[in-house]
């Protein structure tokens, strides 16, 4: 089978800092099984090709995200796939122009296509100026990315009632795992009182509320550590927030920390934080509870899901500094908790890891493309063609 997945970036060697890292694990596993093509759109300037594991990537320019901009992208991705042999199914991660490619090329071919929605390409948050629901444009591109093609998925319940709270539809639910080769723990947590958030320093994220919860829970807990990874997309304003707070002393800005270095960092952990306004299905979430360290986050993605189980396995709250404090000190003050709660997630996290999403889509695949041999066979009068 030859799977052709669109992405909007990410997919640099390893050892780079442009890796997301849930896109490295899918690409791993689906070439152990299946021929597979990369089409990354944006990820470069210019044209170019390298190899990822076992797969081609082929980048194409996309410029300023015009509407020129996107039909030529659109029209060059389809002339990359067809210099090959004929795809057997397409899926693009985001349902934004990656999505639509994805769409486009599995009309192209008459083959299935599968679009994941995996941010904000319907999110509409003016306090921060966020999201591809903020414009017509990026409204119109959504809807029609996660319109088209022939399946959609989504990787948290949250964020399939935020698409439908936004007017699409999502067929199916596919979490996005972590990797358990690389995050895993012997125990369930440490004491103490070392938090550590896991994310690229933007407003998105938002660690400045973060900084301020933190400075609360540091009034009442002098031993508190904070430890910030993540690469600073904002000019330092994080540190300067810890001056002004006068928490510097108690917090590590780490930067990029590698993927093969960060379960470390996860294992020194007594709480993961995640202070998002949105995030459509935080991956430092699974690799915190593989880790063995619960999470206290706003009701966003995995932390939504996790809170909302019969057996919580995260601590949610709304987004607000005290209240994000109040949710740290909970777990910090009670430890039988906290462990309850870390062996929960541990045990979500283990069964929906990288293998199972793999698995997962690659269920999809098959399911998808037996269905359309099956009706293609159909108009023709043949029998239907047989998958490898």
């Amino acid at each position: 089978m030859r799977v052709v997945l669109v992405v909007p970036g990410g997919v640099d060697p390893p050892g780079s800092d442009r890796v997301i890292p849930f896109i490295h694990d899918l690409v791993k596993r689906l070439c152990a099984d299946y021929e597979v093509e990369i089409i990354a759109i944006g990820h470069e300037a210019g044209s170019r090709q390298w190899r990822l594991f076992d797969s081609r990537v082929v980048n194409v320019p996309i410029g300023r995200h015009s509407k020129t901009d996107v039909a030529r992208a659109l029209h060059e991705s389809t002339r990359v796939v067809s210099r090959g042999p004929r795809p057997d199914v397409v899926h693009g991660l985001w349902a934004g122009v990656t999505g639509l490619a994805a769409a486009t090329i599995g009309r192209r071919f008459s083959v299935p296509s599968v679009v994941s929605i995996c941010g904000g390409e319907l999110a509409a948050l003016p306090q921060i100026s966020y999201g591809g629901g903020m414009t017509r444009g990026g409204r119109v591109l959504a809807r029609t990315a996660l319109a088209l093609p022939t399946l959609t998925t989504a990787a948290t319940e949250w964020m399939v009632a935020h698409a439908t709270e936004a007017g699409a539809h999502i067929d199916e639910l596919v979490p996005l795992g972590a990797d358990r080769s690389r995050f895993y723990s012997p125990a369930t947590g440490v004491d103490g009182a070392h938090i550590v958030q896991i994310a690229s320093l933007n407003g998105v994220k938002d660690q400045l509320l973060a900084l301020r919860a933190f400075a609360i829970v540091r009034e009442a807990r002098p031993d508190a550590t904070f430890t910030l990874a993540g690469v600073d997309t904002m000019n330092g304003a994080h540190m300067a927030l810890a001056e002004q707070l006068g928490v510097r002393d108690a917090v590590r800005f780490a930067g990029f920390v590698q993927p093969d270095a960060l379960a470390d960092l996860y294992r020194s952990a007594t709480i993961h934080l995640n202070t998002s306004w949105h995030d459509a299905g935080p991956l430092a979430v699974l690799e915190a509870a593989l880790c063995g360290v619960a999470t206290v986050g706003t009701r966003v993605g995995h932390v939504a899901d996790f809170a909302a189980l019969p057996e919580p396995a995260a601590v949610a709250v709304d987004h607000e500094v005290r209240e994000v404090a109040r949710g740290i000190e909970r777990l910090l003050d009670n430890p039988t908790l906290r462990r309850s709660i870390a062996q929960r997630a541990h045990a979500w996290a283990t069964a929906h890891d990288a293998d199972h999403t793999a698995a997962t889509f690659s269920a999809i695949y098959r399911r998808l493309t037996a269905r359309s041999s099956s009706a293609a066979a159909a108009a023709s009068g043949d029998k239907p063609r047989r998958r490898t």
